[in-house]
C-alpha cells in the first residue's frame, strides 16, 4: 500500500494532467513557483490544508478523492459536478453586474445633478475585461481568451480616457497602444509554446 503523501503526489499529477493545465499554470493560480508544483507531484512534501483545498476547488472535487488509491471514471461520490457551462454563467452574471452598477450610476448622474455620463459605459468595458479575466484565471486559464481581454480592456481603457478627455484631443493615446498590443500577442504566443514545451517535458 502506498503512503499518504505518494497517493495525494500521483492524484494531483492526474487532476492537473485531466484538466490540461502545465505546472506553471495552476502555480499561478496559487499564487506558488512551478518548483514547488514539482515537488508536490513527485511527493517530496506536501503544500498545507488550505492550499490542498483551494486545489480541490480548482478541480471541483472534494478532498476526500485526494486520499482515493483508485479513482473510479463513473459515480465517483468525492468529484463535484460543476461544469463549464456553469461557471460561463456565473461569469456572465457578473458582468452584468457591472453593466447594471453603470447603468445605475449614468441614471443617477443623468436625474440628480442632470450630467449626460455615457462614458460610463465605455468604462464598464475595461472593468468588464478585468472580471473576465479573474474567473478566467480561476477556472479557465485559456490562453486565446486572455489574449481578447486584454486586448479589448486596453483598447476600451485608451478610448474611455481619450473621451474623457476630448478637448485635449490626445489620439497618440491610440497609437502608445500598438506596442502594447504587440507585446499582449507575443506574450500569448510565447506562453503558448511554453505550455506545449511543458506538456511535452511531462509526458516523456
Amino acid at each position: 500500500m502506498q503512503n499518504v503523501k505518494e497517493i495525494i503526489a500521483k492524484n494531483l499529477v492526474s487532476l492537473r494532467k485531466a484538466r490540461k493545465l502545465t505546472q506553471q499554470d495552476l502555480a499561478e493560480k496559487l499564487n506558488y513557483s512551478d518548483k514547488a508544483i514539482s515537488r508536490w507531484e513527485h511527493a517530496e512534501t506536501l503544500p498545507d490544508i488550505e492550499t490542498l483545498c483551494k486545489i480541490c476547488d480548482i478541480y471541483g472535487v472534494r478532498f476526500e478523492y485526494l486520499l482515493q488509491e483508485e479513482q473510479p471514471e463513473k459515480n465517483n461520490p468525492y468529484i463535484i459536478r460543476t461544469d463549464i457551462p456553469s461557471r460561463i454563467v456565473t461569469m456572465c452574471i457578473a458582468v452584468c453586474t457591472v453593466w447594471i452598477v453603470a447603468f445605475v450610476a449614468y441614471m443617477y448622474s443623468n436625474t440628480i445633478f442632470g450630467n449626460n455620463r455615457w462614458t460610463l459605459f465605455i468604462w464598464a468595458i475595461p472593468i468588464s475585461c478585468v472580471v473576465c479575466q479573474i474567473y478566467n484565471k480561476v477556472y479557465f486559464m485559456n490562453n486565446a481568451f486572455r489574449c481578447v481581454m486584454y486586448s479589448v480592456g486596453q483598447w476600451s481603457t485608451i478610448l474611455a480616457i481619450y473621451l474623457q478627455l476630448l478637448e485635449h484631443n490626445i489620439w497618440m493615446l491610440f497609437v502608445a497602444g500598438v506596442p502594447v498590443q504587440a507585446v499582449i500577442i507575443l506574450t500569448t504566443i510565447q506562453r503558448y509554446k511554453m505550455g506545449k514545451l511543458h506538456i511535452a517535458k511531462e509526458s516523456k
